[in-house]
């Protein structure tokens, strides 16, 4: 990814009202991903988010320069792919799977805790459970509402 898109997206999301959750590349595309703290991201917040992002980038570089991209929430069942992303998403509901997960076939939903070195705390049923991230092999938003994930 070209480093003068990833610095625009970080200039126009600072002046916005929004989290940057990440920047992830796909090929041709490259999706924006951002939140609003306490409560869900509207689709007006990401349109002017994803214009101010198209403006300055043109206006610095051109049109023939701006890459193919797209401005998104995290979106449902959004896998938490990093410790940023966990320390953002704190206090949701997430589904944890685990090595062991893939024996009992039990899910482990709970409120996502802290990182702490090379454990992760979530709150399940009142009781703080902590995992050895070394045999958490996903982590994901969840909304028990939807049976499903929260889109943040």
């Amino acid at each position: 990814m070209d480093t003068r898109f990833e610095d625009i997206v970080l200039l126009e999301v600072a002046k916005s009202n929004t989290t940057l959750v990440a920047i992830e590349n796909a090929p041709g595309m490259a999706s924006v991903v951002l939140m609003t703290p306490g409560r869900d991201i509207s689709v007006d917040e990401l349109e002017s988010v994803s214009r101010a992002i198209s403006h300055a980038f043109i206006e610095l570089y051109g049109d023939d320069y701006l890459p193919a991209f797209e401005v998104t929430s995290p979106g449902l069942d959004r896998v938490l792919k990093t410790a940023r992303e966990l320390e953002l998403f704190a206090g949701r509901l997430v589904r944890v799977a685990t090595k062991e997960f893939k024996e009992s076939r039990e899910p482990i939903i709970g409120t996502l805790g802290a990182l702490g070195g090379d454990s992760l705390h979530v709150m399940v049923l009142g009781v703080d459970r902590a995992f050895d991230m070394r045999q958490v092999t996903k982590i994901s938003l969840w909304d028990e509402i939807l049976g499903g994930a929260y889109e943040g």
